[in-house]
C-alpha cells in the first residue's frame, strides 16, 4: 500500500470514529446525570454536581471538535492534526469517568466498589466497540479507564483488590485485542471501498471517454450537448455548435495504416485543447469527426475560436514513417436559434456548414448558412465520400 494510499485510510478512519462517537451528544449527557445521581450516596452534593457540570462543558466541546472536524474538508494531510485535537478532546471525557476511582470510591463501602468497577468496566467496553476504526484515538481513549482498574490496589492493598486490578488488567489486553482485531477488519473493508471507488471512477471514466484522444466519446457529448442546450434556451443565452471534421483522412489511413491514422488523431487533439476555454466540451463523434460545444458565445466569438483551431492544426508538423505529413481541418459552426428545441437541428445545421467548408477548398472555417437550399438537405452519397 502506498503511503498517499495509508493517508486516505486513516483518513477515512477517523471519519468512521467520529460519526460512531457523534452518538455521544445524545447518550453521554443523560449518563452524566444518573451516575452523579447515584454519586450522592457516597460522596458530598457538591461534589457530584461538579463532577457532572464539568463533564457536560467536555461533551460540549468534544461535539464541538467532532463537528468542526466534519465540516473541515480535511485532507488526507491533516489527518494527524485532527486526530490530535480529537484524542485531547474525547481524552478529557475519559479522564473525567475515571477520575472517579481516586475521588468517589469509599474503601469501607461494598456497592461504591461495585459502582466504580461497573463504571471503568463499561467504558473498556464501550471504547473496545467505539473507539476502535482509529487505532492511535483507541489507545488515547483506553490509558486512563485501564490506569484506573491498575491503580486500585494503590488506594488500598488487600488481596481482593489485586484480584480486581488482575482481572481488570486481563480484560483490558483482551478488550485491546478485540479492538485491534475488529479494527483490522475494518480497515479491510475501508480498503475495498476505497478500490471499488477507484474501480467506479474508471468504469465511469472508460464509458465517457474516447481511449484513444482521451476526449468525451459521443454518447457522453450528446448527453451534455442536450443538458447545456436547454440551460440556454431558460436562460436566453447564446451557444455555439462547431463540427470540426478531419480533411482527407481516408488517405492518411490508406498510406500509413490505422496505427498513422491514431498519430495524426492525437495530434491535432492535442492542438485544438490547447485553444478551449473552461466551460466548452470537445468530444469526439466517432473517426475523424469531432464537436465542440462552446456556451455562451456569439457568432463572432465561435468564427474567432474556430479560425484558431484551424491555424493550429495547419500548423502542425508530423513525420510519418519518415515522411513529413501535413494535416488540416474544416469546421462548421452553428448557432443556436429559438426553434432549436432538440440538438438534432443544431447538429445538422453545423453538419451542413462543415461539408460547405469541405465544398469550398477545405482547411476553412464556414458559418450556417442563412437560408439551406433543399438540396443541402440531402447531401448525394458522392458529397458524402468526398468530405474525407
Amino acid at each position: 500500500m502506498t503511503t498517499d494510499t495509508r493517508a486516505d485510510i486513516r483518513l477515512a478512519q477517523l471519519h468512521l470514529y467520529v460519526d460512531i462517537h457523534l452518538h455521544d451528544r445524545y447518550l453521554a449527557p443523560p449518563l452524566a446525570l444518573v451516575a452523579a445521581a447515584m454519586l450522592t450516596n457516597w460522596v458530598p452534593i457538591s461534589w457530584a454536581v461538579t463532577f457532572v457540570g464539568a463533564e457536560l462543558l467536555i461533551i460540549a466541546n468534544y461535539i464541538r471538535v467532532y463537528q468542526a472536524f466534519k465540516r473541515s474538508n480535511a485532507g488526507p494531510s491533516d489527518e494527524p492534526h485532527w486526530a490530535r485535537r480529537i484524542a485531547l478532546a474525547h481524552g478529557a471525557h475519559m479522564l473525567a469517568w475515571s477520575s472517579l476511582v481516586f475521588w468517589a470510591w469509599r474503601h469501607d463501602n461494598f456497592s461504591s466498589l461495585v459502582f466504580i468497577m461497573l463504571v471503568h468496566i463499561a467504558l473498556i467496553a464501550m471504547t473496545t466497540t467505539m473507539s476502535n476504526a482509529h487505532l492511535r484515538t483507541l489507545g488515547f481513549d483506553m490509558i486512563f479507564p485501564v490506569l484506573a482498574l491498575l491503580g486500585l490496589p494503590l488506594l488500598e492493598l488487600s488481596w481482593f483488590n489485586v484480584g480486581l486490578s488482575l482481572l481488570g488488567l486481563g480484560f483490558s489486553v483482551l478488550m485491546i485485542l478485540v479492538a485491534r482485531q475488529i479494527n483490522a477488519y475494518s480497515t479491510e473493508a475501508l480498503q475495498l471501498r476505497q478500490r471499488n471507488e477507484v474501480l467506479i471512477k474508471e468504469l465511469e471514466s472508460q464509458a465517457s471517454r474516447d481511449s484513444l484522444t482521451g476526449l468525451v466519446n459521443r454518447r457522453y457529448f450528446l448527453a451534455e450537448a442536450n443538458q447545456q442546450l436547454l440551460a440556454a434556451h431558460r436562460s436566453s443565452r447564446v451557444l455555439a455548435l462547431l463540427i470540426i471534421d478531419l480533411d482527407h483522412f481516408k488517405q492518411i489511413n490508406d498510406q500509413y495504416g490505422h496505427l498513422g491514422g491514431d498519430e495524426v488523431l492525437v495530434a491535432v487533439v492535442d492542438a485544438l485543447k490547447q485553444h478551449l476555454r473552461t466551460g466548452d466540451c470537445l468530444g469526439r463523434l466517432g473517426g475523424e469527426e469531432f464537436a465542440l460545444l462552446m456556451p455562451g458565445t456569439t457568432q463572432a466569438e465561435a468564427t474567432e475560436t474556430a479560425e484558431r483551431l484551424r491555424q493550429a492544426v495547419a500548423a502542425l508538423r508530423l513525420n510519418l514513417q519518415g515522411h513529413p505529413v501535413r494535416q488540416s481541418v474544416s469546421i462548421g459552426i452553428a448557432l443556436l436559434q429559438k426553434e432549436d428545441v432538440s440538438l438534432p437541428g443544431l447538429m445538422h445545421r453545423a453538419d451542413l456548414a462543415m461539408y460547405a467548408a469541405k465544398e469550398q477548398g477545405r482547411n476553412r472555417v464556414v458559418c450556417e448558412l442563412p437560408t439551406t437550399p433543399p438540396e443541402r438537405q440531402n447531401l448525394s452519397a458522392e458529397t458524402a465520400i468526398q468530405r474525407a
